[in-house]
């Protein structure tokens, strides 16, 4: 998959997370939405398609879970979700695509993109 055509959803409620997820990604060529509440998510996937999902587990209302369980049960679709968490090994059997700890680096959330999608070199 060229990710010049690869959409991201970013989903979480700490703002500088976003825009650095954000920031990150573009630079490969992704083009990517942010949204601070699983709710907003949750609608943003109903009207868009997206490639990737990458979503906070531990935010006010919903959760990353929530997401994860609505994305697979309601609308039944298979694109790769990505957990983002302070705690990560308390991930480790779920069934999130991959799980990435927070705080990453650059080169953490490249392997990880990279495990779904192509990324070209900027």
């Amino acid at each position: 998959m060229n990710c010049r055509k690869v959409k991201i959803l970013i989903i979480d409620d700490d703002s500088a997370i976003r825009e650095m997820l954000s920031q990150r990604l573009s630079r490969f060529g992704f083009v990517a939405d942010m949204v601070g509440t699983a709710e907003e998510g949750i609608n943003k996937i109903n009207s868009n398609p997206y490639d990737l999902i990458f979503t906070d587990i531990k935010m006010p209302g919903m959760s990353g879970d929530d997401v994860f369980k609505y994305v697979r049960t309601v609308i039944k679709k298979s694109t790769p979700i990505i957990a983002m968490s302070g705690t990560p090994w308390l991930l480790e059997n779920s069934s999130f695509d991959a799980v990435i700890a927070k705080p990453f680096s650059k080169d953490e959330l490249l392997d990880t993109v990279g495990q779904f999608v192509q990324i070209a070199q900027p």
